[in-house]
């Protein structure tokens, strides 16, 4: 897609994903799991690579097996893995789920004393960072230090590299104390990004549930615009940095 070494580099959570095999029933039924490697991160990098880009992931595992088991999966998709760090002391994230069609699908987060939160500015300064034509971010990634700090570097980092900066809104309210805490990290994420990726909930959460749905994507990108406007204010520049035509989007009706 570019001529950078990375088209894609993604930073945040990763974990395994313990899935119900029994369908439509609750957890206190469930009877087996099957074993999946997830993490929005994870997965964008996993996603992009199978679509041909060049893409490396930077987060952090535990000395333990279920390291082993992500960084496997993670090479059989050939998935660039030097960047990723073990923290001894601290787990690999796990995430279990019941799958309870149409619409319900509890999930419970083992997130204590977890590596990828661990992941610290250094790791930043090792990681690709400004060879990366794209860097995706999360909201999660901001919930604990020292991941907050190095998030934040990696945004600034590729903010100096000219690289586009994609943040993953990714509201967990379990990661946090409260909305209000999540809204302003998240806040000061997104002005350093140009692009936004965000569910109505997660829309609603970044700016603390004060506004209507159309409100708050019109307040999320005001947060981005004024990067937008500096960095891609021209459909060319757009074209020479994506490596792919710009599309002419309609205004907004908000």
């Amino acid at each position: 897609m570019t001529d950078r070494p990375f088209d894609v580099l993604t930073m945040g959570r990763s974990s395994i994903d313990l899935y119900a095999h029994q369908i439509g029933v609750p957890m206190t039924e469930v009877t087996s799991f099957d074993a999946y490697v997830g993490g929005c991160p994870t997965n964008i990098a996993v996603g992009t690579r199978r679509l041909g880009l060049k893409s490396a992931l930077l987060t952090a595992v535990g000395d333990d097996e279920v390291g082993d088991f992500i960084l496997n999966f993670l090479s059989r998709e050939t998935i660039d893995t030097r960047f990723i760090p073990r923290k001894p002391g601290h787990r690999t994230s796990a995430v279990v789920m019941s799958i309870q069609p149409p619409d319900r699908f509890p999930l419970t987060f083992y997130r204590d004393n977890c590596a990828d939160r661990e992941l610290a500015v250094e790791d930043v300064d090792r990681a690709p960072v400004a060879d990366a034509a794209i860097l995706v971010v999360t909201g999660t990634g901001l919930s604990h230090e020292p991941s907050r700090r190095a998030t934040m570097h990696a945004a600034e980092t590729a903010k100096a590299a000219s690289s586009l900066v994609i943040v993953d809104i990714d509201y967990r309210p379990n990661q946090w104390p409260d909305r209000k805490t999540f809204a302003s990290n998240v806040q000061a994420l997104l002005r350093r990004g140009e692009i936004a990726i965000g569910t109505e909930e997660e829309l609603s959460a970044a700016v603390d549930g004060a506004l209507p749905r159309d409100d708050a994507a019109a307040a999320i990108l005001a947060l981005l615009l004024d990067r937008l406007t500096n960095t891609l204010n021209s459909t060319s520049e757009v074209e020479s940095r994506l490596g792919v035509p710009a599309l002419q989007l309609p205004k907004p009706a908000f």
